[in-house]
């Protein structure tokens, strides 16, 4: 085996991040827990309430509200647990012709921690200026070597920090604006297993009987710096009412890198590099908060994220390939590249929450979400197998009498994930079955004010 030639099945894995959808937080591969406060609420209100520096990561104005407040640190850590069953439909018919299947069903999620963390400090009476290093993408998942699908996935672990200072100005009482810049890293190390191919024919023909004990291993590792901005405002129309809106730019990654092909004996058969593209989307928030008496306080959100610039995911090899094997469907081939298409659609995220304020020392939150899923029936894979979610979150904040400077948060938000139907058909492959998910996320963060 040659792995320019039969890394053409894989090489779209490199962009695909696959599984993000299950593993991580918010619809596709998107990472919400940036605020353990927001997590409560379901993120509801996260542009309009600016209870904490955390806030800034989805709406840099909120720095400016808080002018004047002085120095301060924010530690955010988020615990990650995704669980995801595959059943297979139908066996792809392997063992008639003296193959192995493998599995039929799978779990793939793994569990993961995000850390975040967010200084300020002032500038001016109305200026404030902010420091936020959060991890936006990101996952870990693994299926088993012998799955019924593992010529499409096994392993994945993506991770992604953006590093993001920003200024909040407070124009008067009513209005603030705030800007920000982004440094992007990402990183991603994935793996397939690659059956046998016979190289001796144009184009190169995998083995009709595949079976996992004869089955190679193709790893792809890249990594990216992107840069970007985002930029907000934040109004206050009554002493009561808050308005936020908040718009984050896209960014596009070129992950360059390599990739390696080892036999079924762990000897490494090829290595070549190569770029791969990866689109990350723009989004829009409007959020609002309104308190109804000195105890409750409603808040709603609504993000538009555009998704449909996630278009396709390409790789360019370094080396021209020859005699590609093209029996892969989802997948068009030339000499020298290897694409996926995706199409997905924008998605809105809506949220509803409260929060009560019970004393001077205890603040409770909770709240509920529709998550939109940029997928259909005809462009779900094994990597990205995701669907509509619904959240429930519940939370709060402690602020110790005996330490004024000090505050706690802390949530949790269980995420139930619609059935998700995958029908991947190909001429060597192919994966047919249903997977069932969900998500707990556990998040506490600590505030110092100096």
């Amino acid at each position: 085996m040659r792995l320019t030639r039969r890394a053409v099945y894989f090489a779209p894995c490199l962009l695909a991040l696959g599984g993000i959808a299950t593993s991580a937080h918010g619809a596709a591969f998107q990472l919400q827990e940036q605020s353990a406060s927001l997590l409560a609420s379901a993120f509801a209100g996260r542009s309009a309430d600016a209870g904490d520096i955390s806030h800034m990561f989805f709406n840099p104005a909120t720095l400016g509200v808080h002018a004047g407040r002085g120095p301060e640190a924010e530690l955010v850590l988020s615990y990650i647990d995704p669980t995801f069953d595959f059943e297979a439909d139908s066996d792809p018919g392997w063992s008639a012709v003296g193959g192995d299947t493998g599995q039929l069903s799978a779990s793939g999620g793994e569990s993961a921690l995000a850390p975040v963390f967010y200084a300020g400090f002032d500038l001016a009476p109305d200026l404030r200026a902010g420091l936020g290093i959060n991890v936006p993408y990101g996952l870990e998942t693994d299926y088993p070597e012998d799955w019924v699908g593992r010529y499409d996935a096994v392993n994945t672990d993506l991770v992604t920090v953006d590093i993001n200072p920003q200024l909040g100005w407070r124009l008067d009482e009513q209005l603030a604006l705030g800007l920000g810049v982004s440094a992007q890293y990402a990183d991603a190390t994935l793996s397939t297993m690659a059956p046998e191919t016979d190289f001796s024919t144009t184009p190169a023909t995998p083995t009709p009987t595949p079976t996992p004990a004869n089955d190679g291993k193709l790893t792809v590792d890249g990594d990216s710096w992107s840069y970007s901005f985002n930029l907000g405002a934040h109004y206050a129309v009554t002493e009561d009412t808050q308005l936020g809106v908040a718009y984050r730019h896209g960014l596009g990654h070129t992950l360059s890198g390599e990739a390696e092909l080892v036999d079924d004996g762990g000897v490494t058969v090829d290595e070549t590099g190569g770029e791969a593209d990866l689109d990350i989307p723009a989004s829009l928030n409007l959020g609002v908060s309104h308190q109804l008496d000195p105890q409750w306080t409603l808040l709603a959100d609504a993000t538009w994220t555009q998704w449909s610039d996630f278009e396709e995911l390409a790789i360019e090899f370094d080396d021209g390939i020859v005699g590609i094997p093209q029996g892969q469907n989802s997948y068009a081939v030339t000499d020298e590249q290897a694409y996926e298409e995706y199409d997905w659609d924008d998605t809105w995220f809506l949220s509803l929450g409260t929060r009560y304020d019970a004393s001077e020392q205890w603040d409770l939150r909770a709240g509920l979400a529709y998550d939109q899923t940029p997928t259909g029936d005809s462009n779900r894979t094994p990597r990205i197998p995701d669907e509509d979610r619904t959240w429930l979150a519940v939370g709060g904040t402690w602020s110790p009498a005996q330490a004024d400077q000090l505050r706690v948060d802390f949530g949790y938000t269980y995420i139930w994930l619609d059935d998700a139907d995958i029908e991947v058909a190909e001429d060597f492959g192919g994966v047919t079955g249903e997977y069932e998910s969900n998500v707990q996320v556990f998040t506490t963060s600590a505030n110092w004010r100096f």
